[in-house]
């Protein structure tokens, strides 16, 4: 009898430069069971080309060298088309406001985002 393969989990890029806030949002994906590529800044994620291959993006706003709207609006001009979700300390409806090009499904306001972190995710993946 053969074995069959384990269930494939849907990949998840998460970008925050925050080390606390970027593990306890892999630690609560991973409990959802996705699959969870992390990285510290947006350039180490345009050079990860499993980011590619990603379902869904979730990005903080701010962070030192690129911000999440440029990180996202990089990865569209390589032809990445999946949804994307921005995190951020500022206030969500002046960056709705701002999100004119639509490229973000979702913008969540820190703190306590991990309960709408996972809905969102869910939904973005079609997993809702």
């Amino acid at each position: 009898m053969v074995d069959p393969a384990p269930p494939v989990r849907p990949r998840i890029c998460v970008v925050d430069d925050d080390a606390a806030v970027r593990r306890a949002s892999l630690l609560a994906l991973e409990a959802c069971g996705y699959e969870v590529r992390a990285h510290s800044s947006p350039i180490q994620a345009l050079r990860d080309p499993a980011v590619g291959d990603a379902l869904c993006l979730v990005t903080e706003f701010l962070m030192q060298g690129m911000d999440g709207i440029a990180l996202v609006r990089g990865l569209r001009a390589t032809g990445w088309s999946r949804p994307a979700i921005l995190v951020t300390a500022y206030r969500a409806d002046y960056l709705a406001a701002a999100n004119g090009e639509a490229i973000f499904v979702d913008i969540l306001e820190k703190p306590a985002i991990e309960r709408r972190l996972i809905a969102s995710v869910d939904r973005a993946t079609g997993r809702a």
